[in-house]
């Protein structure tokens, strides 16, 4: 009798683990299948040769993800989840807070805060982006607006207006709220979503496509962020197939190195520091652009 039990649950324990077996086989491809690990690889090389030539310091920390929207496929994802300064990046944030409260009626989007808001987002302007914070009650309150409302944003905390001189650090983000921002904004499934796309998409100083050679008929909505530890850049970039169909992309880049917010540590002028990295950012903007354009549609750049 105790023979046939334990016959009859082995019998049982391999009959559950048969229908567990193709549903955990699939969890795990379906997960492999979102990477596309050419283009990250070549990414990881890229910042890997940057740090033997010391041009990224050991306190450099990189985050990045390139999502193809049409084809709903993630491309990249280095350190995605990694919490970072934000710098001027969560002005993308404060905007939809202040879209929040005018679609539920309690702010109105008069001529005064269209002004700000073009200042806040194409010129990056710190006294207009605390004219939003205060006009919405305060950082604690921004922050439980996005908190309470758009809780997939799991990384980011507003708690600090932009001090004078536009040192900002406390205020944080990371390459894959700024990269779900992004799709959703696209998605149209954020408020105003059409309106904000307007302000993202006016011309500013971006580190993902001015000084590249992406051609000029790719449209770009995107914010930067910039402070004497961060350089980061993040939006979606609109290319043509061979057909012509507009085929978009996010693009989301951020390299950290919070050694810099102590002034000891500034050995090097923050137009060099910025602009090396900056440069770090076009050159893998190319490499995303090039990839998505060849490998998934088909298309052909001439050789560089």
């Amino acid at each position: 009798m105790f023979g046939r039990i334990r016959k009859l649950s082995t019998l049982l324990i391999c009959c559950s683990l048969g229908l567990l077996l193709p549903i955990l086989t699939l969890s795990a491809a379906t997960y492999q299948s979102t990477i596309d690990s050419p283009l990250e690889a070549n990414f990881e090389s890229h910042i890997k040769r940057k740090r033997r030539q010391q041009i990224l310091a050991t306190t450099d920390r990189t985050s990045f993800v390139v999502y193809d929207i049409s084809k709903n496929k993630k491309l990249v994802s280095i350190n995605e989840n990694r919490q970072m300064m934000a710098a001027s990046l969560i002005k993308n944030f404060v905007m939809l807070a202040y879209f929040h409260e005018v679609r539920h009626g309690r702010q109105s989007h008069t001529s005064a805060n269209k002004g700000h808001l073009q200042s806040m987002i194409q010129w990056s302007s710190n006294p207009s982006t605390n004219y939003f914070i205060r006009l919405l009650g305060g950082p604690a309150r921004v922050h439980r607006i996005l908190q309470a409302n758009y809780p997939y944003f799991k990384q980011t905390r507003i708690v600090e207006y932009i001090p004078r001189g536009g040192r900002t650090y406390r205020n944080m983000t990371s390459a894959r709220d700024l990269s779900m921002f992004c799709l959703q904004l696209w998605k149209n499934r954020l408020p105003y979503s059409d309106k904000m796309k307007y302000y993202l998409k006016l011309k500013n100083g971006d580190y993902i496509f001015k000084h590249t050679y992406i051609p000029s008929s790719v449209a770009v909505y995107n914010k930067t962020g910039t402070v004497y530890g961060l350089v980061g850049d993040g939006g979606i970039l609109v290319l043509r197939d061979p057909k012509g169909k507009p085929r978009p992309y996010v693009f989301i880049g951020m390299i950290e190195d919070r050694s810099k917010t102590n002034r000891r540590n500034r050995w090097q002028s923050f137009t060099t520091w910025r602009n090396r990295r900056a440069y770090i950012l076009r050159r893998l903007s190319e490499q995303a652009y090039k990839y998505i354009y060849e490998k998934h549609y088909g298309g052909r750049l001439a050789r560089r």
